[in-house]
């Protein structure tokens, strides 16, 4: 994306740690309007938990994200 578009969704540092288990480990992406985004991993990847925190259906253990 070019310099001056502003994402609509911004990712950063996120992590989710429950008990001893590090389910998301410092993830970073951006999203912009218009853009298609996909979510792809193998199953135990973080993805479901990922889309908790972004959903507010889950807190995440550190980092930050900006709708």
């Amino acid at each position: 994306m070019s310099a001056t578009e502003k994402a609509i969704v911004e990712v950063r540092d996120l992590s989710k740690v429950f008990e001893d288990v590090r389910a998301v480990d410092g993830v970073d992406f951006d999203i912009y309007q218009g853009e298609l985004f996909g979510f792809l991993g193998p199953n135990g990847a973080g993805k479901t938990t990922t889309i908790n925190m972004l959903t507010g259906l889950a807190r995440p253990t550190s980092g930050s994200v900006k709708i």
